[in-house]
């Protein structure tokens, strides 16, 4: 089997492995053990206080190491991400700092809202405090400077396309990588 084949088969095999919560696809668990660091949240509209009915689409993404985490909530508006303290520590032995980490989390009918400070932990499942602002019919809606998780932190509107475009170049790359890898790995031939 080819190496680009075999590694979106992998993909897809890990990321179907889901749990039940409320009826709905929820999480990702953790095959191995316990997690080393993961986040969690329950997206609730700001005006409300009530959680979202759209599925939320997360983006982490750690600016030391490169890796970019996007994954998808259930529509109760439930997230819990992949274990990134694990996935971090596969590339480098640096302390994960967590103040590095970017939050970004969109969902259809909402402004999309950045987490600007992420709890300092970096172990554990750690919750985030996620209020999103719905989109209203011609009103312009203001930001609502928001109560901060356990950890202190809080969330603001981000730009939705600084994730997009890390997530394009990084599948451009390892594109770039595959067709190398194809082209190095071939055995020459000496039959012409």
């Amino acid at each position: 089997m080819k190496k680009p084949i075999f590694a979106a088969v992998v993909a897809l095999v890990l990321a179907s492995g889901t749990l039940l919560a409320n009826g709905e696809a929820f999480f990702i668990p953790a095959l191995r053990g316990p997690v080393d660091l993961v986040y969690f949240a329950r997206v609730k509209n700001s005006r409300t206080g009530r959680p979202i009915e759209k599925p939320p689409y997360v983006t982490i993404v750690d600016p030391f190491t490169g890796l970019i985490f996007p994954f998808v909530g259930d529509s109760p508006g439930h997230f819990r991400s992949p274990d990134i303290g694990a996935a971090i520590k596969e590339i480098t032995t640096h302390p994960i700092d967590t103040r590095q980490l970017e939050v970004v989390v969109t969902a259809v009918g909402y402004h999309t809202v950045k987490v600007g400070n992420v709890p300092r932990r970096s172990k554990g499942a750690i919750e985030l405090d996620v209020r999103m602002e719905p989109k209203g019919n011609g009103v312009v809606s203001r930001v609502v400077s928001q109560r901060g998780a356990a950890g202190g932190g809080t969330s603001v509107p981000a730009d939705s396309a600084k994730p997009t475009i890390l997530l394009l170049a990084t599948c451009f790359g390892f594109a770039a990588i595959a067709a190398v890898a194809r082209k190095v790995g071939r055995p020459e031939s000496t039959e012409r």
